[in-house]
């Protein structure tokens, strides 16, 4: 498995390379970037005892106009947490489920200032789970794939990047007949590449 994220990341890296040189052009129509911050996972459904599970979060980032108004497609990947901290017999236990994270939304670009744009957007994501959750006796199944909704609303000044989103998960990932569906917050600054507002 850390051979199939080496080959992801360095595919995303050559394809950043080429967009990056392809976009010099036209800045406006098209943005790559880094992004970096923080999630907050948490579960609802048969959640009982289960808590909220804070953890880093970090990739990459697209968009590009799709429309003569400044409508956008994004997407990107990234890293996220989708596990959780609940009580078993005496104690806390904390399940770490890293995931590759894969959203893709529609969103639309508002200049409120010069070089000041919001944009709110809606989608969904998919991801994949890395970790085997097999040998952890909790209450996920050892289900690899989510999928959900996404909403947000990013922030864009020059190059820089700040967003703010939630994913509704919508595939039922509990194990001994419950009933559990992630939530997860997410807070990121973010740096474009290629693509200047």
């Amino acid at each position: 498995m850390k051979n199939s994220l080496k080959a992801i990341v360095a595919v995303v890296l050559m394809l950043s390379a080429t967009l990056s040189a392809n976009a010099q052009g036209d800045t406006s129509r098209f943005h790559f970037g880094i992004r970096g911050g923080f999630s907050v996972n948490s579960w609802r459904g048969d959640s009982e005892g289960m808590k909220s599970l804070a953890a880093p979060t970090g990739g990459f980032a697209f968009d590009f106009q799709i429309a003569p108004v400044p409508v956008f497609l994004g997407f990107g990947v990234n890293y996220l947490n989708e596990g959780t901290k609940f009580k078993w017999l005496s104690e806390t236990r904390t399940i770490n489920a890293s995931a590759v994270h894969v959203p893709l939304v529609f969103g639309y670009h508002f200049n409120v200032a010069p070089n000041l744009f919001v944009s709110p957007y809606a989608g969904g994501f998919m991801s994949y789970c890395v970790e085997d959750l097999d040998d952890e006796d909790g209450p996920m199944d050892d289900e690899r794939f989510n999928y959900g909704m996404r909403v947000g609303c990013g922030l864009n000044f020059g190059r820089l990047t700040f967003d703010l989103s939630y994913d509704y998960g919508l595939k039922n990932l509990g194990s001994r007949h419950l009933d559990l569906y992630t939530g997860t917050f997410f807070a990121t600054i973010g740096y474009n590449i290629a693509g200047e507002r």
